[in-house]
């Protein structure tokens, strides 16, 4: 965890309950390490409850009311609400229990709406409440609370285009790794069932921390987490790369090569009439473009022909390159 980083209200109040285990101590002794904030937090958080551990009895509160109010409250404003209730003999801990109940009800209230997204079959698209964009691959899922901090928790795979806004990082937690952005395009790839969490930089610059390592990242660069050693690795970018749902980046890819990564996204055959065609090798970027549009372009490229036969194959036809 890091100073941007949120904490679960469950957890916090636990560690000042003294009904927190010791891993879950490590993890809120760590939050609070990390970030001045964080410690003034859990500082507040021990004072309220440390008022009424003196067993000092507390002047007279209608300590039902009093929830009832805030449970109202929460429930009108997230359609949930709890209610404790607590013996006249312990007027001194349902006071101080009253106290950490409305600074958890009030932060509770105060936090923006958590934002779930799911693809399941296909290929989602989405715009999150602070106009950065997502495109979601199938078996992903999402959630985002964009406030102060715009932190996103994502299990699967998924293309950001992030809103600029130096003043509120955008921070994706996936797994081990965490990325930290201002605006840029990024992909990150975390399926639970992956050996690896990958993180793919288009445009802008991110910071990836995993393991015990943390990677700076430009434009085309890649940072590979090992999930099973826990090492964070720097990896160069390969020929072709897709990002989101059609954009399709070639960077001297050979001819073959594009042509199989056609096929594999348009689902469609596409053969080289000329072996020689094989030697050419192609730059370009292609953003949600038809696929009769990009062979048409390759064809234009490289002086070449494109046709379609009766069985739906297209077929490009030309010199090739030396």
């Amino acid at each position: 965890m890091n100073g941007s980083t949120p904490i679960e209200d469950e957890l916090l109040a636990k560690y000042v309950a003294g009904e927190a285990d010791a891993t879950e101590r490590g993890l809120v002794e760590q939050w609070a390490a990390a970030a001045t904030a964080n410690a003034q937090e859990l500082e507040r958080m021990r004072t309220i409850w440390a008022m009424g551990a003196t067993g000092t009895p507390a002047p007279e509160v209608d300590v039902e009311r009093a929830w009832r109010k805030v449970d109202a409250r929460l429930a009108d404003a997230e359609g949930r609400g709890r209610v404790l209730r607590f013996a006249p003999a312990r007027r001194w801990l349902a006071a101080a229990a009253l106290l950490a109940g409305l600074y958890f009800g009030v932060r509770l209230f105060l936090q923006p709406a958590e934002e779930q997204l799911v693809a399941q079959s296909g290929f989602e698209r989405a715009t999150l409440s602070d106009s950065s964009q997502v495109v979601l691959s199938p078996g992903t899922q999402l959630r985002a609370r964009i406030g102060d901090t715009r932190a996103v928790r994502l299990q699967g795979e998924a293309y950001f285009a992030v809103q600029r806004d130096e003043a509120h990082p955008f921070v994706i937690t996936a797994g081990e790794v965490e990325v930290t952005v201002l605006g840029t395009q990024f992909t990150v790839t975390a399926y639970d069932t992956a050996a690896s969490v990958l993180v793919r930089v288009r445009e802008g610059r991110v910071q990836v921390v995993g393991g015990n390592d943390t990677l700076v990242l430009t434009q085309g660069e890649h940072a590979r987490l090992l999930k099973q050693e826990r090492r964070l690795l720097r990896e160069a970018a390969p020929a072709m790369e897709v990002w989101g749902e059609r954009v399709i980046q070639f960077e001297q890819a050979p001819l073959p090569d594009v042509a199989q990564q056609l096929e594999r996204i348009f689902r469609v055959h596409i053969r080289l009439a000329n072996p020689a065609m094989a030697r050419c090798r192609l730059t370009a970027t292609f953003e949600n473009e038809s696929v009769e549009r990009i062979l048409q372009v390759i064809a234009d490229t490289y002086g070449a022909a494109v046709e379609r036969d009766t069985s739906g194959t297209y077929l490009l036809t030309g010199d090739g390159c030396e």
